[in-house]
């Protein structure tokens, strides 16, 4: 499997979405999870097993505030993010993930005012939103680029001619040896298609 691959069956799971959840507000234990979330504890140590494995969250011994033996709490050590784009002439699918160290997770810009913090919360909230209106935008534009695609190599009789244009198309920076691999061809059939349709054109 993929790292998307990998990412999207541990996070598909609705129960560790929820763990996620509360463990990037502060790390927990198994227990404190399965009393928060209403979610049978061993359930919540399989679930944490996953998380572990595949790398999303580690865990630290703590001494027990009742005097009682140590206790395991978990933490999130990955940021990352899955983008998913769909409509009728596009369909893209990446994962962006960072790891992070452990200096990473202690450091701290010190308290700060709550009212503060919202503030600096509604300027990143709001600047998203922004980036988030021009990916729409650029998103569209894209879609009719490559409906133009379409209608352009709806002529050429081969399929797969057809598909090494497309990705040739809709990867720009990509060299011929990388679309060759992309979709398991030869070097030269892809630079052959594309000398041969690009003449022709």
């Amino acid at each position: 499997m993929s790292d998307l691959d990998s990412i999207l069956s541990v996070i598909e799971n609705p129960a560790r979405r929820q763990i996620l959840e509360a463990l990037v507000r502060e790390p927990h234990y198994p227990l404190q999870l399965s009393r928060e979330l209403g979610i049978s504890q061993q359930a919540v140590v399989k679930h944490l097993k996953v998380l572990e494995e595949n790398g999303l969250v580690e865990s630290y011994a703590e001494k027990s505030d009742l005097k009682g033996p140590q206790r395991r709490k978990y933490y999130p050590i990955q940021t990352f993010s899955v983008v998913v784009d769909m409509g009728p002439n596009l369909f893209s699918a990446e994962l962006i993930s960072r790891e992070q160290t452990a200096e990473d997770l202690v450091e701290k810009e010190g308290s700060q005012d709550v009212s503060e913090l919202r503030d600096r919360m509604k300027k990143i909230e709001d600047e998203l939103d922004m980036l988030n209106n021009r990916r729409e935008e650029l998103l569209a534009e894209k879609e009719k680029l490559l409906q133009s695609a379409r209608e352009t190599t709806s002529s050429i009789p081969d399929y797969m001619v057809r598909k090494i244009i497309h990705e040739f198309i809709l990867h720009p920076d990509c060299s011929m040896n990388d679309i060759a691999k992309m979709i398991s061809v030869r070097d030269d059939i892809v630079l052959d298609s594309i000398r041969e349709w690009m003449s022709d054109w």
